[in-house]
């Protein structure tokens, strides 16, 4: 069993006045728990995260980012010549689906390292094509469990 995680989970996590920011701190603390087996990225989504955090939020978060994420457990897949074009096919093919060409290099990924699940807000591109979760994801949660996790977060104060 393994996950790929999207641009929006880690976004969400540092951003703390985004609709997604509790679920995005439990989501990735179970994660990188192992709830979901091996966790990956791409290297498309870290440089979306890191844009994103950088001129929205400022450089020091941006920077955290990239730190914390070197120090996870988090496997960076990297795009090469044959994904490249396996994933214009792959746009090619989905002409009326809204994929940006990040979103359709995940799922390239998850077909070739057959990853069945996918840790994202984005459930409009990727319905039926992957198995995706992160919308209300804090909410689907025991009391207990939500006083675990901000018990942990106060230790990395």
């Amino acid at each position: 069993m393994s996950i790929l995680i999207d641009t929006g989970v880690f976004y969400a996590f540092y951003n703390k006045r985004d609709i997604h920011h509790l679920d995005s701190i439990c989501l990735l603390i179970h994660i990188l728990e192992g709830r979901y087996g091996k966790p990956y990225t791409t290297d498309l989504v870290i440089s979306e995260t890191y844009t994103l955090l950088r001129y929205r939020i400022g450089h020091n978060t941006a920077m955290a980012f990239l730190y914390a994420l070197k120090k996870s457990k988090i496997e960076i897949l990297f795009i090469d010549q044959d994904d490249y074009e396996d994933v214009v096919k792959l746009l090619s093919s989905y002409p009326d689906r809204r994929l940006s060409f990040t979103d359709a290099f995940i799922l390239h990924a998850s077909m070739k390292y057959d990853i069945k699940y996918l840790a994202s807000y984005d459930e409009r591109s990727f319905s039926g094509l992957i198995q995706v979760f992160g919308k209300g994801y804090a909410k689907a949660l025991p009391e207990e469990e939500i006083r675990r996790i901000a018990s942990l977060l106060k230790v990395f104060k």
